[in-house]
């Protein structure tokens, strides 16, 4: 059983909900749009009340910061289409994290830290029509601002659903 770390982003949905239900994964075992900080997180049995007391001590220090999804990427090697944030904030934020629990490196550490993109998955599948259909709906929408204000942990189980298990607030914002 997995957990990861994630941004919960609601204010993309009414831009990306018809896409990711079409062609995103994650979103048919009950994951929202959002920003992956750090997958695979620990384990779920490792997940005790020291672990969680450090992830809220640790975003209590993140002021809440806006974004803005300026453009449509894409990582066509594995057929993912993404809004990408126009921020550096996110990568430090996953550095920060990765840092601190260096046995969870992003992506299991098969995308070097220094070439992490963070974004929000739009679709993540094989067919190119359904690729460009999504980048082509999405696209004239943008830009998307939101502000953040949390991380939250989600917890894998094993029916392969995925469920929010505790949400850390960020500062408020200076």
């Amino acid at each position: 059983m997995e957990s990861a770390i994630l941004l919960a982003v609601p204010d993309a949905e009414p831009l990306v909900h018809e896409w990711r239900a079409k062609g995103d994964p994650s979103a048919a075992h009950g994951v929202p749009a959002h920003v992956t900080l750090l997958y695979p997180f620990l384990p779920v049995e490792d997940l005790d009340a020291g672990v969680l007391a450090e992830l809220e001590w640790f975003f209590r220090g993140i002021d809440a910061f806006q974004v803005e999804f300026s453009r449509v990427g894409r990582f066509e090697h594995a057929g993912v289409v993404w809004l990408e944030p126009g921020s550096d904030a996110l990568v430090e934020l996953t550095r920060a994290l990765a840092r601190r629990w260096p046995e969870c490196p992003p992506y299991s550490g098969e995308i070097p830290i220094d070439e992490l993109v963070p974004h929000l998955t739009i679709v993540h599948t094989e067919d190119r029509a359904l690729r460009q259909s999504a980048a082509n709906a999405v696209s004239p929408q943008l830009p998307l601002r939101v502000l953040l204000t949390q991380a939250a942990l989600w917890v894998r189980d094993e029916n392969d659903e995925w469920a929010q298990r505790e949400t850390f607030d960020f500062a408020p914002p200076e």
